[in-house]
């Protein structure tokens, strides 16, 4: 598929393992538009999906799924982000869908089911894939 016509979803799958949540803790995770869309770009295919999601996907009862706009140098300000090599730009501004006591099972079948769907909008293909 051509850079140009897909669009990269990640949902991230770095976060406890099912049954091993710490005390005081939950489950998160999150999904984000792999690439350099703007953040209004980000908006609407993040919006569309989480729609899409809602709509359809029916196994995620008690699954809590939101956006957020996320900036991790006002999230934690007191990081150096050039020094740690987060990223080029030196920190993550960029859009999400926050997600919140999702298992490991729920995440794979959502992934199967979300890559089956062939989603597209405005002549993109949404490339959905779970990496950390």
């Amino acid at each position: 598929m051509k850079k140009e016509n897909r669009i990269p979803i990640n949902i991230w799958d770095d976060f406890y393992d099912d049954g091993y949540v710490p005390e005081g803790k939950i489950q998160e995770t999150y999904i984000y538009v792999e690439d350099d869309s703007t953040i209004l770009e980000q908006m609407k295919y993040l919006r569309f999906l989480l729609d899409y999601i809602n709509e359809h996907i029916t196994y995620l009862d008690g699954v809590k799924l939101y956006m957020i706009h996320y900036d991790s140098k006002s999230r934690e300000p007191q990081k150096d982000f050039k020094e740690l090599l987060v990223m080029i730009s030196g920190h993550f501004d960029r859009q999400e869908i926050r997600i919140e006591h999702m298992t490991h099972e729920q995440l794979d079948r959502l992934l199967e089911d979300l890559q089956k769907a062939n989603l597209s909008i405005d002549g993109k293909k949404f490339d959905i894939y779970s990496e950390s």
